[in-house]
């Protein structure tokens, strides 16, 4: 899990640090505070486990930072980066190209730093903990950046089982990091009513995020029968459930079509490619509406609920699931992504009170930001004395709740 987050020259981020808690953690502050940059920087975590990012090793790194210690079972792993900011906000497919330390400490004392890009351990996966790869990673580098060979006297880096281990770990951990915004699935009228994938069952040409791709998700756990996560996420937003679908179909029609090329010696060959239209179909009493008829509200409570029910991902970023979602429904969405914060580290960011109403007082991160010193984040327990915890805690067993505190200013910059 992510334990502790640092961001230097990040966005609104001048020095920003944070400890993050292993279930859920809620920030909460004003527009501009700087929410949403944690969030993204967390994701860059995630870009960094891409392919083209095996060449970070020899990056001269930028003016931005980010240390990120992770807790890897009883040892720790600490990845330092640095990169250029102008580069984290071109297109997701785009290298880094960060500059990447590693301090990582085994259970037993044993430490061991090194120079190793995310992207490594990632791509390579647990293949990567064999001895050749791990003598040889840094030749497979230096050619692949174009350096040539090696110096007569620069030899590879030997990295220890136990941290070689560790860091497949921490990559899949990043590179399993999946990100909900309120803004993906704004105005479901865009939504295409069907989409086509090649009859082998691979996705054709269909965005990697936003209104299509969950659709193309829930296809996929419908088809799958290696698992029921399909049926649980029917169970909930269903009739017996919280009632906002009846049930949702997928019609497959078998359609193909050909292409031409003409070969040396004037013969036309004929390419026939096979493919599957998907027609997604939701059942709402007697409507049957296509997804582009779904309300708005509707559309990404489904979306929400469908990461949180069905995502294998580590960790959840969540920003905003109060948009558009009334406060009856929004109770049931908070208590299912507590219950599922058991196997999966929850990161919330948001402006709503009634949200805090459904969390402890340790899962709550005040933001806040200063025009000189930037954004910070104050976890509001450590900033309490214990004669304050002590009235906050009476004042929620009597009186009313952490919305209403927060309301009253109580949550409000401290020393």
């Amino acid at each position: 899990m992510l334990k502790r987050l640092v961001i230097e020259n990040y966005r609104s981020c001048v020095r920003t640090s944070l400890d993050l808690s292993p279930s859920v953690s809620v920030l909460i502050g004003p527009n501009g505070s700087g929410k949403t940059n944690i969030l993204q920087s967390i994701m860059l975590l995630s870009r960094l486990t891409q392919r083209g990012d095996t060449l970070g090793r020899f990056a001269k790194g930028g003016s931005s930072r980010i240390r990120a210690s992770f807790q890897v079972g009883r040892g720790t792993a600490d990845l330092n980066i640095a990169f250029d900011p102008a580069r984290s906000e071109m297109a997701e497919y785009t290298s880094l190209g960060a500059s990447q330390k590693w301090v990582l400490k085994a259970q037993n004392g044993s430490q061991v730093s090194l120079d190793v890009p995310l992207a490594f351990p990632a791509v390579f996966g647990s293949d990567w903990t064999g001895a050749q790869v791990r003598r040889h990673y840094y030749l497979r580098i230096a050619a692949t950046a174009g350096k040539g060979h090696l110096r007569k006297k620069q030899t590879p880096q030997e990295i220890p089982l136990w941290a070689a281990r560790m860091m497949v770990r921490v990559a899949a951990f990043c590179g399993g990091v999946k990100y909900y915004s309120a803004t993906q699935f704004t105005n479901p009228l865009s939504c295409p009513p069907s989409f086509e994938i090649q009859e082998s069952g691979q996705q054709r040409t269909l965005s990697t995020r936003g209104l299509s791709r969950v659709l193309y998700d829930m296809y996929s756990a419908e088809q799958s029968r290696k698992d029921d996560r399909f049926d649980r996420f029917i169970d909930i937003v269903g009739p017996h459930g919280l009632g906002l679908i009846d049930r949702v179909t997928f019609q497959r029609v078998r359609t193909s079509s050909a292409s031409y090329s003409v070969r040396v010696g004037g013969k036309l060959e004929v390419r026939k490619r096979n493919r599957l239209l998907i027609i997604p179909r939701f059942k709402i009493g007697r409507l049957v509406l296509s997804p582009n008829q779904l309300s708005e509200g509707t559309f990404k409570t489904l979306a929400l609920l469908f990461h949180v029910i069905t995502e294998d991902s580590p960790a959840l970023l969540i920003e905003e699931p109060e948009v558009c979602v009334h406060h009856g429904l929004l109770s049931s969405i908070l208590e299912l992504i507590k219950s599922h914060s058991q196997r999966r580290q929850v990161i919330i960011s948001t402006h709503s009170d009634y949200v805090l109403d459904h969390v402890k007082p340790e899962s709550v991160y005040a933001v806040s930001f200063d025009k000189k010193a930037g954004t910070s984040v104050r976890h509001i327990t450590k900033t309490m004395s214990p004669k304050e915890l002590v009235a906050l805690r009476e004042y929620l067993a009597r009186d009313g709740n952490l919305g209403d505190y927060w309301r009253e200013g109580a949550l409000e910059d401290r020393p």
